[in-house]
């Protein structure tokens, strides 16, 4: 299956952003971990089967 990788665009980052930023620190990008979540839900795969470009996986499930 060969997919279309699909990202935030820049300004769509900006909205969300704002929405959901709550300034702490973070050992990964909030908009990282945003994308890992949208391929998730896009591909329907398990959370161990997340991407190696994304966060680990465990991060990702954790901010969900």
């Amino acid at each position: 299956m060969n997919e279309t990788v699909r990202e935030l665009t820049d300004s769509q980052w900006e909205v969300i952003e704002k929405i959901i930023d709550d300034q702490r620190k973070r050992w990964h990008s909030l908009r990282e971990i945003v994308n890992a979540i949208f391929s998730i839900n896009r591909t329907g795969a398990q959370w161990r089967e997340l991407d190696t470009k994304y966060p680990p996986w465990q991060s990702v499930y954790y901010r969900t």
